[in-house]
């Protein structure tokens, strides 16, 4: 045949044999001649007679059986369908296929998967005897949601309350009271059966359809789409139940727990104990502690190559020195397996002795600072949070997360705002947006800087950073669905960097120090702004009218995450590079803006004076 006809595939869902039809006449019974011999004390000779007529297959039972569990003595199938048959004591199912060697192939498998037809999740494959054990943590109305899939099908299974006496599956749990609330994700619904269940192969936008994305009491930190408390998965921590539908066969099985220990804690289907949630939109696993504090998103936005890893690196180390001694606050990270990659960064950058050791490479749009994730039915690439938590220890129910993202600065320009290319719109969610302004990219701020040796002047690269803010506008404003002559009350912290190659131009007296006494000052920050700002009017016009487009609420700052320029070097493949020198690390006023940002957004944790 090599799969160039249609077969009539059929197995028998308990011992696993597998058989094909692809003329005349084939019987399935327990007498001698049946071509597929079946045996139960309930079982004619003949069970049913399969005749091909034309390019349909009639089957003729000679008791009344449940077909697709409606109860009928014939029915007719046609090329590409499946069906399932329970009756005298059998479980069979019929795969009408132009390729029949798969199946056959599986020989005597007569493994499961379960689908949960209202959360749209697939489990196993599983034993027979571990499919008993595993159905035997599910309530009567839980076991209503579920459809029973031999393997080898993909469209049509088993409902589970036709399959119990046939294969023995134990009697359904009964829920503690005080757990009620978790199952009633099975039991709101009504009482009739699940539908059939589709191809465990379709469309993955379909798994998380039924949780909405755009309300919640959360945010996801990774896709940026809100659920409530209740839809947050669990993942599984037994090494059988390895391979989630949307994650992939190496990823650890996601499901929402319906069975607890005494402790309270989610059991996954071999009985272990878990305490790791997921979101239920990208399958992501979420840090510790995400559903007992609030976020807070600062989207750091700037044009390739303007230095924004660095600024990340040394924002965090500061901030772990300033707030505690400051404030009192501890700055800790939230998940250190999660955030080893910027804590590299920033050992890298404080602990090298030399350039070479020192330098960052660029964030690069397919690198480790990126993963792929199902979102809104396409696979993207999506940056890793770096999620960080604040805590005082006088009031500990005001702690909060701060989560920071190192995008490639490719991801803000127009071209890459697509579905496909979603990595910069957590600036749509973000408690505060901080454009990293590059002025050794700009002609006009060059042109002014008489006497700088930085070697970065050198270079010449086209300026796009007024288009990547207004890149911004629009990208916000379409994710919010807002009118283009509204704007965002979100924070949004101008910050002019390399600070360093050009304090000159704003003349002789220093900028003011934004914490005084324990307070951040907002009258120093405006003053501060008040200079910034009037030198960017006179020298980039644009950056200032389009970053006024977008929020009400702008602040400018000068910011110098390196106190110092960068020097020249060759790296070990001899390729010229241009890096920090570890030696001469003097950061300047790189704390201001976050410390700006979270008075207004903590006003309970940072204590601030009114700006003037």
């Amino acid at each position: 045949m090599n799969g160039s006809h249609n077969s009539l595939c059929i197995l028998n869902c308990i011992t696993g044999e597998r058989s094909k039809f692809e003329g005349g006449t084939f019987v399935i019974g327990a007498g001698p001649q049946s071509d597929l011999k079946v045996n139960s004390p309930q079982c004619p000779q003949v069970l049913c007679k399969v005749t091909k007529t034309g390019d349909n297959m009639d089957f003729q039972f000679s008791c009344p059986v449940l077909v697709n569990g409606s109860e009928t003595t014939f029915f007719r199938s046609m090329p590409g369908e499946e069906h399932t048959m329970t009756g005298a004591g059998q479980l069979l199912a019929f795969k009408y296929s132009p390729q029949p060697g798969p199946w056959m192939a599986l020989g005597n498998d007569n493994s499961w998967f379960v689908y949960n037809s209202e959360q749209h999740d697939w489990n196993g494959p599983f034993g027979p005897e571990f499919l008993k054990t595993w159905l035997g943590q599910f309530s009567t109305n839980a076991r209503k949601r579920l459809v029973l899939i031999p393997n080898g099908m993909e469209q049509m299974g088993f409902y589970v309350h036709d399959t119990t006496e046939i294969l023995k599956i134990p009697a359904p749990m009964t829920p503690p009271a005080e757990k009620t609330a978790w199952f009633d994700r099975y039991s709101s619904a009504p009482d009739e059966p699940a539908a059939p269940a589709p191809s465990r192969y379709s469309d993955p936008a379909t798994e998380a359809a039924e949780v909405n994305s755009e309300y919640g009491e959360f945010t996801c930190p990774i896709c940026w789409f809100k659920f409530d408390r209740g839809d947050a998965m669990n993942i599984a921590v037994h090494n059988s139940l390895r391979g989630d539908p949307m994650l992939g066969d190496e990823a650890m099985q996601r499901f929402h727990a319906t069975r607890f220990n005494d402790r309270g804690q989610a059991l996954d289907a071999m009985g272990l104990s878990t305490s790791d949630l997921a979101c239920p939109h990208c399958r992501r696993k979420l840090p510790p502690g995400f559903l007992d504090l609030p976020h807070h998103i600062f989207s750091i936005v700037g044009a390739p190559s303007s230095g924004k890893s660095y600024y990340l690196s040394v924002l965090i180390k500061i901030l772990q020195s300033t707030l505690f001694q400051n404030f009192g606050i501890t700055f800790r990270d939230a998940d250190p397996s999660e955030n080893v990659i910027l804590t590299q960064m920033k050992t890298q950058l404080y602990s090298s002795s030399s350039p070479e050791d020192a330098f960052l490479a660029k964030t690069d749009l397919e690198g480790a600072l990126y993963e792929t994730l199902p979102r809104q039915g396409r696979k993207v690439r999506l940056p890793k949070p770096f999620i960080f938590k604040l805590s005082h220890p006088a009031i500990p129910d005001n702690g909060f997360s701060m989560v920071f993202y190192d995008n490639a600065g490719e991801h803000f320009e127009p071209t890459r705002n697509s579905a496909d290319s979603p990595g910069a719109q957590h600036i749509a969610v973000a408690s505060g947006i901080f454009f990293l302004f590059d002025p050794l990219h700009n002609t006009e701020f060059r042109a002014m800087m008489k006497g700088v040796t930085d070697p970065q002047i050198k270079t010449h690269r086209i300026d796009q950073q007024d288009v990547i803010l207004a890149e911004t506008e629009v990208r916000i404003k379409s994710l919010l669905g807002m009118d283009s002559r509204q704007r965002v009350s979100t924070p949004l912290a101008v910050m002019v960097g390399k600070y360093d190659t050009w304090a000159t131009l704003l003349g002789d007296e220093p900028l003011l120090q934004v914490i005084e006494d324990g307070v951040v000052r907002l009258d120093y920050i405006k003053s501060n702004s008040t200079r910034v700002r009037n030198l960017m009017v006179r020298i980039c016009p644009s950056i200032v009218a389009n970053a006024e487009a977008i929020s009400s609420n702008v602040c400018y700052f000068a910011v110098s995450p390196l106190g110092s320029s960068p020097v020249e070097f060759l790296d070990r493949e001899g390729t010229p590079r241009i890096g920090p020198d570890p030696k001469l690390l003097n950061p300047q006023h790189v704390e201001a803006p976050t410390l700006w940002v979270l008075a207004q957004a903590t006003p309970e944790m940072i204590p601030s004076t009114s700006a003037i």
